[in-house]
């Protein structure tokens, strides 16, 4: 796939250098504690990276005018015919360029001509404000918000936060 700034395309085994990069900085950014935890030793990432490079769920973004990974979508299973959960992370050197929106569009666009899908959903805290704009600018619906946790604190209690749920309906 292609977009005028960004190739989304499958991972592969050469791309550790920008994966790592890009996982570690996912994990220190001040969203992190409102998602899944990544493991950042060098070890966990590449098997991680080996299981995205197996999986057809996982799709890096890659900026065309370097060739650089800059982030990365899913589209989880979700045990719904033609249903997927859709995710995605833009490494904070490059947010606010509207590449994340770009490659939500395109990833759309692929999802309903392509796999035929009827619906996706997603999720994000309330706080992490620029995930909710970028949900609702690409039309994604709110259906409804509950309590999540991801993280625990020093004490061992789950840290908790409000989380949205969203759908898009693509037939």
């Amino acid at each position: 796939m292609q977009t005028e700034n960004l190739i989304v395309r499958r991972f592969n085994h050469d791309d550790i250098t920008d994966f790592t990069e890009l996982i570690r900085d996912k994990m220190s950014s001040v969203y992190s504690k409102y998602d899944y935890q990544y493991p950042v030793d060098d070890i966990s990432l590449r098997e991680i990276l080996n299981y995205f490079t197996k999986s057809d769920e996982f799709f890096a973004v890659v900026l065309k005018t370097s060739a650089k990974v800059i982030g990365f979508l899913t589209l989880n299973n979700c045990g719904e015919p033609r249903v997927r959960n859709l995710g995605y992370c833009i490494h904070s050197q490059y947010q606010g360029k509207g590449y994340g929106t770009e490659a939500v569009i395109e990833l759309i666009r692929y999802v309903k001509e392509e796999l035929k899908l009827k619906k996706l959903i997603t999720g994000t805290a309330q706080e992490n404000i620029p995930s909710v704009r970028l949900l609702t600018s690409v039309g994604f619906m709110k259906t409804g918000e509950s309590s999540a946790s991801f993280v625990k604190d020093e004490k061992g209690n789950p840290v908790e936060f409000l989380g949205f749920s969203y759908e898009l309906l693509l037939d």
